[in-house]
């Protein structure tokens, strides 16, 4: 039992490493869908936001997977600690990501100032978000539990939490500002 316990110890910590990784990954695209952006080149942002949306995606999936993977019972526990921030953490990230990649693309297609002001505050909490969620994922799999107990209270400060829910209720705005200019973009 106890070698169990110890494996799914170094489960999460593997696999927290390789979502920290995928994260990193999926964040290179918004730099490329960017660039693409500040160029004018249509065809190719369409292609990046694409990529960055699938790239978002299997981090989602990931997070989802390695929360299926450890049981409710196991979370419980007080050595689950890493694992549950990790989660959560990776979780807050990958939301964060979606954001950015949507406010993107809408802010690139939008004419409304208003739009445009909201979409570029959206996008900067989510890129702040982001690196403060990413930072956490990276440093949790090379921490024992006292330091990840410190690093939890570090990531639950007042102006993080808030942070993180001005993200997610920005979210459904970004998602249909994003849905009608897109929509709208193709149609003319």
């Amino acid at each position: 039992m106890a070698g169990n316990l110890h494996q799914r110890s170094d489960d999460w910590r593997e696999k927290t490493v390789q979502l920290a990784f995928e994260l990193e990954r999926a964040h290179a695209t918004m730099e490329d869908l960017g660039a693409a952006l500040e160029k004018g080149d249509d065809v190719s942002a369409r292609h990046i936001a694409k990529s960055a949306h699938q790239a978002v995606g299997s981090v989602g999936h990931a997070v989802k997977t390695l929360r299926s993977e450890l049981t409710p019972e196991h979370l419980d526990r007080p050595d689950a600690v890493g694992p549950a921030l990790a989660i959560g953490v990776s979780g807050v990230a990958t939301i964060a990501l979606d954001v950015m990649v949507s406010a993107m693309v809408a802010l690139a297609a939008t004419d409304d100032g208003d739009e445009a002001d909201f979409l570029i505050g959206a996008c900067l909490d989510a890129e702040n978000a982001y690196e403060v969620s990413a930072a956490v994922v990276a440093a949790a799999p090379t921490r024992d539990d006292p330091e990840i107990l410190d690093l939890r209270r570090a990531y639950e400060t007042e102006g993080s939490v808030a942070l993180r829910t001005k993200v997610i209720k920005a979210r459904p705005r970004v998602g249909e500002i994003t849905r009608r200019v897109t929509g709208e973009a193709q149609a003319s």
